[in-house]
């Protein structure tokens, strides 16, 4: 048996999660685990077949979470998605046959990134791999939010050709929204491996952090290439940088 099941997460996605589902409903099962969504969301969901929906909070470590979803699908195959990303009908067919492949336990997607309606070819936003395909139990979800997927095994890994098309900021409102979730975790993540602010390490969390993210952004990975868009990727990386120490600077002088 070659059964697929989709992995997604979702909060307050209710703008793209019917697009992302539409483009799966050849799935064999669509799992989703929503982070208690106060919009459409949920029902938008339920009112696709094959959607099974679990909802609770995340709170602590972003990888359990991932994890708590994989265990809920019943597939030989995985395909793990985020909210606003699209499976264009020539990659789903490439899936299709992908997963008849005996020999491979997973496999690298390419994503499209848009930005604010614009494909982003800069800033080292492509081209971007990442393995999203797998067969269960080969692989869990590292601990970090930013952590990526890996199988032992390379030689058993291929590489799909069709790009993945990801959404991921429709406005910057959306943007701002979802920067403070990812401040927020990755503070989190920091201060649980030990990380603390001090006097002595104050300069290099808070200026050079910062500044060398946008230095790499914009100048070596051309962000300058892709205009406003590009200077404002480049620019909010590194306040993201800085406004992470600023939490967790925040949540230590709390604790």
């Amino acid at each position: 048996m070659n059964r697929l099941s989709v992995a997604i997460i979702t909060k307050n996605a209710e703008k793209t999660i019917g697009d992302c589902l539409e483009a799966v409903n050849w799935a064999d099962e669509i799992i989703i685990h929503d982070r208690i969504s106060t919009d459409r969301t949920v029902e938008i969901c339920q009112g696709h077949p094959n959607v099974k929906v679990y909802r609770r909070e995340m709170g602590g470590l972003f990888g359990p979470h991932r994890n708590y979803i994989l265990n809920k699908t019943r597939g030989e195959w995985i395909l793990v998605l985020d909210a606003d990303e699209i499976v264009t009908p020539q990659l789903a067919e490439e899936i299709k046959e992908a997963i008849k492949e005996k020999t491979k336990l997973g496999y690298f997607l390419l994503r499209k990134n848009i930005f604010l309606g614009r494909w982003i070819k800069s800033c080292g936003w492509w081209p971007e791999y990442n393995i999203r395909l797998f067969r269960k139990g080969v692989t869990k979800w590292p601990k970090g939010l930013h952590d990526t997927l890996k199988i032992e095994n390379g030689n058993h890994v291929g590489y799909l050709k069709n790009p993945l098309i990801h959404h991921s900021y429709l406005s910057l409102e959306e943007y701002f929204y979802k920067f403070n979730f990812y401040t927020h975790q990755l503070a989190y993540e920091e201060y649980e491996k030990g990380i603390r602010i001090s006097r002595f390490n104050f300069c290099p969390y808070f200026i050079f952090r910062p500044l060398f993210y946008f230095l790499k952004k914009y100048f070596l990975l051309k962000g300058y290439r892709d205009g406003f868009r590009g200077f404002f990727i480049s620019f909010s990386s590194a306040l993201v940088i800085f406004t992470t120490y600023a939490k967790l600077w925040e949540k230590q002088k709390t604790k």
